[in-house]
């Protein structure tokens, strides 16, 4: 039927219209938007707006008014129809026109087929009668007819169902694009995703922008998992971001926005607000219209978006009108480490050819979920060969280079190889343990203009290139940050590539460096190596000593977390399958030199590195730093002194000893699952773990080594690592934690 036709006929009755446009309404609505006068038709927020704003009318006029929208605005007009419309409250007549998105047998978007195959049942449920518009116009004012004398009769709600093809196409004379913005959303959003990390993660907004976002990673040979397409549930994107973003602190959310559907659900900015988050940041993309069910205006003209947000408390707020002022002003917002909000103002409309997602929402959530727990790491025989893929996709022309002195000799023609394109500057003139002056003579020798840092070797040489790498990107004295703890940023890319099964530094956001024979430990996200290259080729053919110490690191990292008061569901599942990597392959790696046991190893070391980068280590690791520091015993040989009595004075803890607010029933559960993952009993744990350090050819006992007054470690124990552990021990329990006779 002609648009005319319909508003003609139901003007008789009604002379006020509201509601929230859709695809299916379009030409009516353009019509509407011609004929009706201006204070008597309102595109509303939402559609609860809607029934809310046609009751008020009713009782200033005594006429129902009209309620236009989707099928999928049916959730969020339930409330005031049954809380406010209902015969059984206020008794108000309103006449609804509800596009019917996803009629059963109509091809239409996922997002809308569970919602067109609930539509009557939903109208049903809610006693709203209704009925499906007829598409001829005879047949139509017969059922308009019946709804008008139903809601004289009752003055209850009624709805018309309107099937896709049902109005002609009217083009509005009226509805002019009002934006007079001159840059595209898919121009924006381009330039914006060029300034992006690899690592960061979008959540993008229903229509078509999550469409182009879907074309950019196409165009560009990207994966799509590090995006969630937000194709329903308008106005709702944002809230989905901050859920996100409240899990994973130490990444960074991107939430992109129209500005029909931030008005939609506006609320939900004062609550980002006082969340007080601070990896999160806002983008609206603001064309003054819902641009693609047919581009009716929003209210958006009239609203100033970096005023509002910063009312509700956003720390930052930018505001971008053409491309040079969004290229200019990017780095400023990115930079930032609060909630900030960037509106880009941007002009209606999209290419006629653009795509749609070929994946189901559920591959979406499935592959972005995956992405989520995902530590850029290239794992396994040759996996070297990924080197070369990686500079060359990072544009890198010079690198900087760190090494270990001896464990580099055996592998320099294969990382050769791979480096023949590009201009490198290797450096090893550093100690095992960094130090804080060794930090200082590389960033006064080494050059400033690279590309890219590499780390090739054990924990410590990757530990230097983090902190190198947070001077050199900051400019900063490594004293000076670790007195006041500055806020940094992340400049250039770091590859970890270790030849050692054990520090999982390739995986944290941790580095360890010593100032005047004080170990610090620093903790910032800006170190955390963008890609890790874990080929066990790498990891055979070195000092049997070398391959316990670091295999027994893993093996205690993983347990260490397992335990935590801090680990969650993430980190307990990067911890059990470290755990029972270890304890099937440790031994045949160390003695056997298997080198099936030595892939199996070096995904173990990967695994409890991301076990530790959420749930951090406990009071084995603790003790073991003034003991490494000391008296010289490596890392690993002395996180192996402690471990075995500590696992079973957590199990055997008195529940007023445990600190883990999960309570002393759950640290238990927790320690028998543990028992359960080892294969072994609870009252074994000790035994267990002294047998496997023995035959990697390590020392469990203290006084064996030569170190007599324990005291002298646990006077100096790290007092931050050890509050991580779930059971609180006096230092007299901290000695009796050593083997010593």
């Amino acid at each position: 039927m002609k648009a005319k036709e319909f508003f003609d006929y139901i003007s008789k009755e009604i002379n006020f219209y509201c509601g929230v446009p859709d695809s299916l309404l379009k030409d009516f609505c353009a019509y509407l938007t011609d004929y009706s006068e201006d204070n008597k038709h309102i595109i509303t927020a939402n559609e609860g707006n809607a029934i809310a704003l046609a009751c008020g009318n009713y009782l200033a006029t005594q006429k129902p008014a009209l309620v236009y929208m989707q099928n999928s605005g049916t959730g969020n007009c339930i409330n005031p129809l049954l809380s406010l419309a209902d015969a059984e409250v206020y008794n108000i007549p309103i006449l609804m026109l509800v596009g019917w998105r996803g009629e059963p047998k109509i091809q239409d978007e996922p997002q809308h087929k569970k919602q067109g195959q609930v539509t009557s049942k939903i109208f049903d449920v809610i006693e709203v009668k209704h009925d499906i518009l007829e598409k001829d116009f005879d047949k139509a004012k017969n059922q308009i007819d019946f709804a008008f004398k139903y809601m004289q009769k009752t003055k209850k709600p009624y709805a018309l169902i309107v099937q896709k093809g049902t109005f002609d196409k009217y083009i509005s004379k009226k509805n002019k694009k009002r934006s007079k913005a001159i840059l595209s959303r898919e121009e924006a959003l381009n330039i914006l995703c060029t300034q992006l990390k690899d690592d960061d993660i979008i959540i993008s907004t229903t229509g078509q922008l999550s469409r182009e976002l879907y074309e950019y990673r196409e165009n560009n040979f990207q994966s799509h998992k590090k995006d969630f397409l937000t194709v329903g549930s308008m106005g709702h994107a944002s809230s989905i971001a901050l859920g996100i973003a409240l899990a994973k602190p130490e990444r960074n959310i991107f939430c992109l926005d129209g500005d029909g559907a931030a008005i939609m659900h506006l609320g939900a900015i004062p609550v980002l607000a006082s969340s007080e988050i601070k990896n999160l940041k806002h983008i609206i993309f603001n064309n003054e219209a819902h641009d693609s069910v047919g581009g009716q205006a929003t209210c958006a003209n009239k609203i100033n978006f970096t005023k509002l947000a910063q009312a509700c408390g956003y720390k930052n707020t930018f505001c971008a009108i053409n491309k040079k002022e969004l290229k200019n002003i990017l780095p400023k917002f990115l930079s930032k480490n609060d909630l900030s909000l960037l509106e880009i103002k941007v002009k209606c409309g999209a290419r006629e050819n653009l795509g749609r997602p070929k994946e189901s929402p559920i591959e979406n959530k499935e592959s972005f979920m995956e992405f989520l727990r995902e530590n850029k790491t290239f794992l396994g025989e040759n996996s070297v060969k990924n080197l070369h893929k990686i500079l060359k996709m990072q544009k890198v022309k010079k690198a900087i280079i760190f090494t270990g002195k001896n464990s580099f000799e055996n592998i320099k023609k294969i990382i050769s190889n791979e480096l023949k394109e590009i201009e490198t500057i290797f450096y090893n003139n550093f100690s095992p343990n960094p130090k804080a002056e060794e930090i200082e003579k590389a960033i006064k020798i080494l050059p400033n203009n690279y590309d890219i840092i590499l780390a090739i070797g054990g924990g410590s040489v990757i530990d230097f290139a983090k902190i190198f790498k947070l001077c050199s990107d900051n400019k900063i004295n490594i004293r000076n940050y670790i007195k006041t703890k500055i806020e940094t940023t992340k400049k250039h890319k770091l590859i970890a590539i270790p030849t050692t099964a054990g520090t999982g530094a390739e995986a944290t956001k941790f580095a360890v460096v010593y100032v005047d024979g004080e170990k610090n430990s620093i903790e910032t996200q800006d170190i955390l190596p963008d890609f890790a290259i874990i080929d066990s080729n790498f990891i055979l053919n070195i000092p049997r000593a070398i391959k316990a110490s670091c295999a027994l690191d893993a093996f205690c990292q993983g347990l260490e977390a397992f335990w935590s008061i801090n680990s969650t569901k993430e980190s307990d599942e990067f911890a059990q399958k470290s755990i029972e990597l270890c304890n099937k392959n440790l031994l045949n790696y160390v003695n056997l030199n298997d080198k099936e046991a030595a892939k199996n190893m070096a995904l173990a070391s990967n695994l409890a590195g991301k076990a530790i980068n959420i749930a951090k280590t406990t009071a084995a690791h603790a003790l073991s730093y003034t003991i490494t520091s000391i008296y010289g015993i490596p890392h690993g040989a002395a996180v192996c002194l402690s471990i075995a009595k500590l696992a079973q004075a957590n199990y055997e803890a008195k529940p007023e000893n445990v600190t883990d607010k999960r309570g002393a029933i759950y640290l238990k559960n927790k320690m028998q699952k543990l028992a359960q993952i080892l294969e072994i009993s609870t009252e074994d744990f000790s035994k267990h773990l002294v047998s496997i350090i023995e035959k990697a050819g390590l020392e469990y006992k203290i006084s064996n080594l030569g170190i007599e007054n324990v005291s002298k470690i646990t006077d100096n124990v790290n007092a931050n690592r050890l509050k991580n552990n779930p059971v609180k021990f006096s230092q007299q329990e901290l000695n009796q934690l050593f083997f010593t006779n």
